[in-house]
């Protein structure tokens, strides 16, 4: 087991996700600082309510964007690695937690699964209005893909906190793909709405 310390947000870290950070409460400055100061991770948490989830990813910095005069900072960082929670420690001025890491399926590569990935994938950019590289999407693994989709801003966080539970890479990637067809079936809709209205029409009267 690993010892973490543990940064709890409301969002869900997925590994080589970025991770844009505004750090101005003390205890959490007190925390980045000891990870940059001894060249370590931290662990982000699944904030919600008064609990905490078990499941997490794991956080490296990459820099120090800009510090402020009365010690806040902006930093980049990147999740890496997800673990789950074996102890958690709570009797400091933040959590640390003895964690266990999550190994990544190294098998269950399907290049149907990554056909319908893309498929979806692209889907998404087309009606989102956002922009996508085949070739690249392509070239990615059932696991980078599930992280992939799973990391989309338009995915529910409760749902991104049940993709990152999934221990295995194919029934991951396979509940991420039946997620972003839901998206992409809404965003279909809304896009013949609209354009049956000739663009006069407030879409967010449609959606539920």
């Amino acid at each position: 087991m690993s010892r973490l310390l543990l940064f709890p947000l409301h969002l869900v870290l997925f590994p080589n996700a970025p991770l844009p950070l505004h750090i101005f409460e003390e205890r959490y400055r007190k925390l980045i600082n000891r990870c940059l100061e001894e060249g370590r991770p931290f662990g982000v948490v699944y904030h919600r309510g008064e609990s905490i989830k078990d499941v997490g990813c794991s956080a490296v910095i990459d820099r120090v964007i800009k510090r402020y005069d009365d010690g806040r900072m902006d930093i980049l960082a990147t999740g890496r690695e997800r673990f789950v929670i074996e102890k958690l420690d709570d009797t400091g001025l933040y959590l640390e937690a003895e964690v266990r890491y999550l190994d990544e399926d190294p098998e269950g590569e399907s290049d149907e699964l990554v056909r319908r990935a893309v498929s979806e994938l692209l889907k998404y950019a087309f009606y989102a209005e956002v922009s996508l590289d085949r070739k690249a999407l392509e070239a990615l693994t059932v696991n980078q893909l599930s992280f992939l989709i799973a990391g989309l801003d338009i995915l529910g966080m409760d749902t991104k906190q049940d993709l990152l539970e999934l221990e295995r890479a194919v029934p991951r990637l396979e509940r991420a793909i039946e997620e972003l067809a839901r998206v992409n079936d809404r965003l279909v809709t809304e896009a013949r709405i609209k354009g049956a209205l000739d663009d006069d029409v407030d879409i967010d009267t449609f959606r539920n």
